[in-house]
């Protein structure tokens, strides 16, 4: 039967290995299913020359997560709670293994309903939004934070089952040359689930602000950051207005250079 805006595939939804074949998806090892990763609206959309496929993300079951990838953390990789015949299990999502299904061809496959996405869907959403509004950092600022960076990187993946987010803002939002210094606000953003997590993003943000200045001496021909603050601050506590005003430090956060000698930090 023709596409309907009653179909039962959804944003989340999962495409069963077993009918891979029948959607010619061959040759993806390493993979146990799909998830659908288009939005609603486009995935019920009966008008196919407007919206005439459905997208889709490959997908691989483990068996722990890894913290360094769950909340949209890595731009990357997402490691997303779903269940399964109602127990708890995890997906690995990889940014670049994408396809996309034709729904003449789809209309003819169920989604696997034995998945459930949990409430872990909005973080699907931004997971997927941030891969293309993720902010790039001018590169005299990034060549002056290098080490400062390497030290939030360590830091992020040893505590990372505790800390959401590391925010940063900067002035001015330009290139500088060597001589003019940047101004610095961080912000640790921990999740409120165990005051461990806020005791331990408080030291991290006392050990930083301690640690700065000489992480600054080993990028100091590049120029001077002045550090205007390093705190942390609960989730429930960082508001929208913080979040329109600062940038999220992601684990693999590129500066505005493209060539190969540009930093990956």
């Amino acid at each position: 039967m023709p596409w309907s805006r009653n179909t039962t595939w959804r944003q989340g939804s999962v495409l069963a290995q077993k009918d891979f074949q029948a959607l010619d998806l061959t040759n993806v090892p390493g993979t146990d299913l799909a998830v659908a990763i288009s939005h609603d609206c486009d995935i019920a959309n009966d008008n196919l020359d407007a919206e005439p496929a459905v997208e889709f993300i490959f997908a691989r079951i483990l068996e722990q997560h890894n913290g360094n990838y769950t909340h949209g953390k890595n731009p990357r990789t997402l490691h997303l709670d779903y269940t399964h015949d109602e127990k708890l299990i995890y997906l690995e999502l990889l940014a670049s293994k994408r396809v996309i299904v034709q729904k003449d061809k789809l209309e003819a496959v169920q989604p696997d309903e034995t998945y459930k996405l949990t409430h872990s869907r909005q973080i699907l959403q931004s997971w997927l939004a941030a891969r293309y509004r993720r902010h790039a950092l001018p590169n005299s600022l990034v060549d002056r934070l290098r080490e400062v960076f390497a030290y939030i990187e360590n830091k992020g993946k040893k505590n990372s089952s505790g800390i959401l987010s590391f925010r940063l803002s900067y002035d001015p939002e330009d290139e500088l040359l060597t001589e003019e210094p940047y101004e610095l606000w961080l912000n640790i953003v921990y999740i409120t689930d165990k005051d461990e997590y806020r005791i331990m993003s408080e030291q991290i943000a006392q050990n930083l602000r301690t640690e700065f200045p000489k992480l600054l001496e080993k990028t100091t021909d590049y120029g001077k950051v002045i550090l205007r603050k390093c705190e942390a601050i609960s989730e429930m506590e960082f508001t929208l207005r913080d979040m329109r005003e600062t940038v999220e430090y992601h684990l693999e956060h590129l500066s505005y250079r493209t060539e190969p000698s540009g930093p990956i930090i």
